[in-house]
């Protein structure tokens, strides 16, 4: 901890760091909802729009390791002020892109400007917060990645009823600048003291393998082809490369990766539920966002609105976590958020086409109270066994299992409702001209825009309604896929993470002054 951080500081500091997060990890959810007005504006495929979210999130989860490597050894303060400028500037690039291929590039590089932000913040946090007071710091850092993931769809909706989709980008610039002068004035620097001599080798191991690992899961997802040489290829290759990546730190004296830490159970424990459930996470928002606009028929800001008791149920649990932790233990706690994940997907897989909207909403309710269970406990475990001048590094290991986690979420749940889509769907679409046939079995989006495409008059009723049930079909077998995940995460919870939380370290004991001046740490 840095002694010199007053309280008030810390508050101002822990605002700031918050806020940061809530940019960046918005990101990850705020293009869901310009998707139709970039693809009209840029004249994109489906396959480059598909491009479009995932270069975002290859490199996200490529550059976390690298992320935490650099601030642990260069400055935290300044790594995370990098990161921020890369992010914001690429973000103003992509605002005005001219066309697809253009904005996929600045998608990419986006991402590796936000890939510092979890690791660092939380790092930070670490550095300045004393041992008592982290949990409830951690808590407040959770629940902004939480809001932000409700937040995003709205704030985008906002945007493209005013202003055009580069709208969405073009919002973070001014937050950006203004976070990096508030960091510059308040927030202090820090770095491990004793740094180990830098690893490229690990380093660019670690952006190769994830970046494979990553691609081949989403190539997966959107081909549903994953015996595929190219997919198969990307994820073995990842695979080895990872696998290498963990014998060479292995030997190493004083390694970026301290693989020690996988051995512990209460690392990874804490990682593993995370990942779990934000598989869980990633996958059901990717399917609701579809049933809200496609199926009912929502407005993309109405969408939005909808995710906002997800946002807000995830802010009072994280807020109300560290109380619950020191009375319940974190593997209860832990638990009993994903038991009550699983519950909110349960009720989802059985939404129809009249589904009530205030069903939805308590849904989306009980999503938020399970997953804001989950991420403030479970941090807070596992970055309690990583040593306060290794957090970033510890962080990014966390973040990437997250991340990893995440992608799987999409391209598995999205492989999965395909699947299902495309079987419900194969006969239907025999009604449409056979040019337009593949891509109405492919997705309830590409109906939508087959049907347009067609004019089929009196028929398309009928056809639109073969297509809700499909995707109704597919909605209740990935809402348990979700369900079981999230149960997963609970059964690694109740094996390994800690039945009690550990006991914040006692304040040292006043002396009186003349001794006190005499003392090294009166000194220090």
């Amino acid at each position: 901890m840095n002694p010199e951080v007053s309280s008030g500081r810390r508050r101002a500091i822990l605002a700031l760091l918050a806020v940061t997060v809530l940019i960046v990890v918005m990101d990850l959810t705020i293009i869901n909802v310009a998707l139709n007005p970039i693809q009209q504006s840029l004249d994109a495929t489906n396959a480059e729009l598909q491009w479009a979210l995932d270069s975002y999130l290859i490199t996200f989860a490529a550059f976390l390791f690298t992320g935490g490597v650099c601030a642990d050894r260069f400055g935290r303060k300044k790594t995370l002020i990098v990161g921020l400028m890369v992010f914001g500037i690429s973000s103003v690039l992509g605002a005005y892109a001219g066309t697809v291929t253009e904005l996929i590039l600045w998608r990419a590089v986006m991402g590796v400007g936000a890939a510092v932000v979890p690791t660092v913040t939380l790092a930070i946090i670490l550095n300045v917060f004393p041992p008592m007071e982290r949990p409830k710091a951690i808590a407040a850092w959770a629940a902004a990645a939480g809001v932000a993931f409700a937040v995003g769809p709205v704030l985008g909706g906002l945007l493209l009823e005013q202003f055009w989709w580069g709208s969405i980008f073009l919002i973070n610039a001014p937050l950006i600048v203004a976070g990096v002068a508030l960091m510059l004035w308040i927030v202090p620097e820090s770095k491990n003291p004793s740094p180990a001599k830098f690893d490229p080798i690990g380093v660019l191991l670690s952006i190769v393998a994830v970046a494979l690992l990553v691609y081949g899961i989403v190539m997966g997802g959107e081909d549903n082809e994953w015996l595929s040489a190219g997919t198969l290829g990307a994820i073995v290759g990842g695979m080895a490369l990872l696998a290498l990546l963990v014998v060479i730190e292995a030997r190493m004296a004083a390694p970026s990766l301290d693989v020690s830490l996988l051995r512990n159970s209460r690392f990874s424990a804490g990682s593993a539920a995370i990942a779990f459930c934000f598989f869980a996470l990633i996958g059901a928002i990717f399917v609701t966002q579809f049933y809200y606009q496609a199926v009912l028929g929502f407005s993309p800001m109405e969408a939005g609105l909808l995710m906002l008791p997800m946002g807000v149920g995830s802010m009072v649990m994280s807020a109300r976590c560290p109380k619950l932790v020191m009375r319940f233990g974190p593997r209860a706690v832990v638990a009993a958020g994903s038991v009550v994940m699983a519950l909110s997907f349960v009720i989802m897989s059985q939404f129809t086409a009249d589904t009530p909207t205030w069903l939805l909403v308590v849904a989306q309710l009980v999503f938020g109270l399970g997953w804001g269970c989950i991420m403030a406990p479970a941090t807070a475990s596992l970055m309690s066994v990583v040593p306060p001048v290794k957090a970033g590094a510890g962080q990014a290991v966390s973040q990437t299992m997250r991340q990893v986690g995440g992608a799987l979420g999409v391209a598995v749940i999205g492989s999965i409702l395909g699947v299902v889509y495309r079987s419900d769907m194969e006969k239907s679409v025999e009604v449409l001209p056979e040019a337009l046939r593949e891509e109405a079995a492919g997705s309830i989006g590409g109906t939508l825009r087959a049907v347009d495409a067609a004019q089929l008059g009196d028929r398309a009723p009928a056809l639109m309604s073969d297509a809700v049930d499909a995707y109704l079909s597919g909605m209740e077998v990935t809402m348990l896929v979700a369900a079981a995940f999230a149960l997963l995460s609970a059964a690694v919870a109740l094996r390994w993470l800690p039945k009690t939380a550990p006991k914040p370290p006692m304040p040292p004991a006043p002396q009186p002054a003349a001794k006190a001046a005499d003392t090294p740490g009166a000194r220090a």
